[in-house]
């Protein structure tokens, strides 16, 4: 069995950084102008970010999309240096 994992304070606040810069980022919609909706423009994705039908809400698979990315980003980031 192994102990806690000790986090490098430096490693912490660099992953919350990104955590928040990510989400600060993504979360303030306006529509036609959000972060997102661009980026799924530019990828040819915009219909399906626009879809809201059949049970499917393509902002929010895109937005999840997005966090969980980031997130998997701040949590490598948050671990340099973990003894």
């Amino acid at each position: 069995m192994t102990g806690p994992i000790r986090v490098h304070p430096a490693a912490a606040a660099a992953a919350l950084a990104v955590s928040f810069g990510t989400h600060y980022a993504a979360d303030r919609r306006v529509p036609g102008e959000g972060l997102l909706e661009r980026l799924a423009d530019k990828m040819g994705k915009g219909g399906f970010y626009c879809l809201a039908d059949f049970g499917i809400n393509g902002a929010f698979h895109v937005d999840s999309s997005w966090h969980h990315g980031w997130e998997t980003v701040a949590a490598l980031i948050a671990t340099t240096k973990a003894g």
